[in-house]
């Protein structure tokens, strides 16, 4: 049996690294895409050393924004497997501004890396990914696609795009096998959290009072979920939204 390849963009740090750790764990060949060389290399050399497999994980210095970059990516990688059976668009960045001072430039990056580059990232994935035999996308959302998000108007706004960029690729892409689907994370306890908690631009507090099960998640609990949305088990999982957010989003209570 060959090898699994999947691709995680943003697989450096985060839910990414979960994500490829887990299914490294899991026999998948990682290819572990990040805008920062380095990282990447880092993270597929303590893949290669925890879970070998034949031919190596692989590290892949791409910025997602870049259509001619990501295009020569998924080429090299089409090229050197010939198919794909996993793409996950973890890539992300957050900057926090009321929105009537949100520059033009920090909406327009926003955007270009959680909406335009899973756009790229997946049509350049297409040919490799058409080739496999069960082929899936995990798209990952946010809390920020179901309610608004104060100070975070472009990041809510490109999250919420996701929810339609992941339903129209199912629906075009359901007759090639190639199954879309999108994670909605909630406040989980990567880095980007974390530094908000230390600034002071998040309240640790509030977030777990308001989040059903009383704490935040971690990315490990996520990467389960986008394994699962990967796997045969979710072989007629197709254009949904799997919310993983501790019940926040379902919680109307008003006191």
């Amino acid at each position: 049996m060959n090898t699994r390849t999947v691709v995680v963009t943003g697989g450096g740090q985060g839910i990414g690294a979960a994500t490829g750790t887990l299914l490294a764990s899991r026999g998948y060949r990682v290819v572990v895409a990040d805008k920062s060389e380095s990282t990447a290399a880092a993270q597929a050399a303590v893949l290669d050393e925890k879970f070998p497999v034949e031919g190596g994980h692989v590290a892949v210095a791409v910025d997602v924004t870049d259509a001619t970059m990501v295009d020569a990516a998924f080429a090299n990688l089409t090229e050197r497997f010939g198919s794909l059976e996993g793409l996950v668009n973890g890539a992300g960045v957050l900057f926090k501004a009321p929105a009537e001072e949100t520059s033009v430039d920090l909406w327009k990056l926003q955007l270009d890396v959680h909406l335009t580059g899973a756009l790229l990232c997946s049509r350049a994935a297409f040919p490799a990914l058409a080739r496999a035999e069960q082929p899936a996308i995990v798209n990952i959302a946010s809390v920020g696609s179901t309610f608004g998000l104060p100070g975070r108007v472009a990041y809510a706004t490109a999250k919420s795009g996701v929810l339609g960029l992941t339903r129209t690729l199912a629906v075009e892409w359901g007759k090639h096998g190639i199954r879309v689907n999108a994670v909605a994370p909630g406040y989980i306890g990567t880095e980007m959290v974390r530094a908000g908690l230390r600034e002071g631009t998040l309240d640790e507090g509030a977030l777990v009072r308001r989040t059903p099960l009383g704490r935040l998640g971690e990315p490990e609990e996520i990467a389960k979920v986008i394994a699962f949305l990967l796997s045969e088990e979710a072989s007629f999982v197709h254009g949904e939204v799997l919310r993983a957010d501790g019940g926040i989003t379902i919680d109307g209570t008003f006191q």
